[in-house]
């Protein structure tokens, strides 16, 4: 057989293909480039794990045309697929595994060997792919060549995991800045803060719908439950809230204890009833989802929640505050405080849902008056609607 180089590969790797816009696009363009270079690879799977809420490994799969993507989520160590696979052992501390499929002595003891052989495949070889920190991910490759791969293969293979596993290390490294970031920041937040604005004072002024949520009975319901099962309680009522804010758009800035404030930017005058609707659109999404996770701790013998949500329209100061080492993206201004101060209406009205002539004059539909009000701290009077138990036909 043909000597071949991994070479040039390893060359377009650190000088062009680090610069590539994903991982996904790298391990297409690589494994391509590396099959042009003269290794016969038919089938190849890239494992990592994340440090994401959600997803626990991704795995990153080439089949000879394209890379697919699937991620594991939390329960995915504990699963019989993991569990029973090459992919655990390399985890476990094995450097290696390699099947010769072509051999009749050829060990079936995984499930994905016996998937590979009924493919064609003649060879399988999996090996570590070891991150700076230490964490074990892997590779794996196929082929379908007569006699399958040679010493020389696994050699120039082995030239290219380092260089790889330092590639694909820093974009793992971005991905989690970004998720971390999305996760305790909120979308927006965290990408401005990904794009420099990370000085006490960045910021600028923005009109928005301001969205500002509390649970009912928080005190006697902590007291009742106890810790563990209230932070339950809490998780439900949040995924019912804040949930419905960030499937309609919005960004949840901050949790502030059993409360959270919310924003839907207005990106100028001719969105502004489309951002209102979206924000209440959610408002009405709160009213499925807690009636839905209620029914769920209902039957399961557990109390139910009560919540109230406050909407205005006004312009905020979206940027950092805090000090020069600890800083929070967040909205300040008359219209977050004021929105504060509309949502505490729902206990004396009684209603789920309050909002400020803002957004039903945004709207252009007429809800019914709950009356006009002094709020405390706030220096001036304000008529708050009632959101109708139904959306207009």
């Amino acid at each position: 057989m043909t000597t071949w180089s991994i070479t040039p590969v390893i060359d377009w790797l650190m000088h062009k293909g680090r610069h590539m816009a994903s991982p996904e696009e790298v391990v297409g363009e690589l494994c391509a480039r590396v099959r042009a270079a003269g290794l016969p690879i038919e089938r190849v799977g890239f494992f990592f794990w994340t440090l994401h809420p959600q997803d626990l490994g991704i795995a990153l799969q080439w089949d000879g045309e394209r890379v697919s993507v699937l991620r594991g989520d939390r329960g995915l160590r504990q699963s019989e697929a993991y569990i029973n696979s090459p992919a655990a052992r390399i985890v476990a501390g094995e450097r290696v595994i390699r099947r010769r499929l072509e051999r009749d002595d050829c060990p079936i003891d995984f499930p994905v060997i016996a998937e590979v052989k009924a493919l064609g495949m003649t060879d399988y070889v999996m090996s570590e792919v070891i991150f700076s920190s230490g964490q074990r991910n892997s590779v794996s490759l196929a082929t379908r060549r007569p006699g399958g791969f040679t010493d020389h293969d696994i050699e120039e293979v082995q030239r290219l995991l380092h260089p790889f596993a330092l590639v694909m290390e820093n974009f793992t490294n971005r991905e989690l800045a970004r998720t971390l970031l999305e996760t305790y920041l909120g979308r927006s937040a965290g990408l401005r803060v990904l794009e420099g604005q990370i000085q006490r004072g960045d910021g600028e002024e923005i009109d928005a719908v301001i969205w500002f949520s509390d649970l009912r009975e928080s005190t006697p319901l902590a007291a009742r439950l106890g810790e563990r099962r209230f932070l339950e309680l809490l998780n439900d009522y949040f995924e019912a809230t804040a949930g419905a804010v960030l499937e309609h758009g919005g960004e949840v800035l901050r949790f502030i204890g059993d409360a959270s404030l919310a924003v839907f930017p207005v990106p100028g005058i001719a969105e502004r009833r489309a951002t209102c609707e979206r924000a209440v659109g959610a408002a009405r999404s709160v009213r499925v989802k807690a009636g839905e996770a209620n029914a769920r701790r209902a039957g399961a013998g557990l109390p139910t929640f009560a919540y109230g949500v406050g909407l205005h329209l006004g312009r905020v100061l979206y940027g950092n505050i805090g000090t020069p080492t600890r800083l929070e993206f967040s909205v300040i201004g008359a219209a977050a405080n004021e929105t504060a101060r509309i949502e505490s209406l729902c206990k004396d009205t009684g209603r789920d849902v309050v909002v400020s002539g803002g957004v039903t004059q945004a709207l252009g539909e007429q809800w019914e008056s709950l009356g006009t009000f002094e709020l405390r701290g706030v220096g001036r009077a304000i008529e708050v609607y009632a959101m109708p138990d139904e959306a207009p036909a």
